[in-house]
């Protein structure tokens, strides 16, 4: 049986977008995880295919707000990840300005 990372990405998606159009703080892995029933190792897969949606669209990086529990950064398999906390403030602004459709597009 093979695992559709595509739709539990389209699973997490309306949680980013919650965050991003309330200012809230970013999920940890643990906790996007949790909301959508899964095992935080998990959270790779779906969080890459986010995205590369997102990077292929011309989207800011919706997946910044999910973050590693330690550093409160995305980890290092995120691509363009802020090196620092400003940068990553930085980068959400835009992202929780952008205006988001709940339901994702992929």
């Amino acid at each position: 049986m093979s695992i559709d990372h595509v739709q539990r990405a389209r699973t997490a998606w309306p949680f980013l977008v919650d965050r991003a159009s309330n200012g809230l703080p970013p999920y940890t892995y643990r906790e996007i995880c949790t909301e959508i029933g899964l095992h935080w190792r998990s959270a790779r897969y779906f969080l890459g295919i986010i995205q590369r949606h997102c990077s292929a669209n011309g989207l800011p990086p919706l997946q910044f707000l999910a973050v590693n529990a330690a550093s409160r950064l995305p980890g290092h398999g995120c691509v363009g990840a802020p090196g620092s906390h400003t940068a990553h403030q930085s980068a959400l602004r835009a992202i929780r300005a952008y205006p988001w459709p709940t339901i994702a597009q992929f």
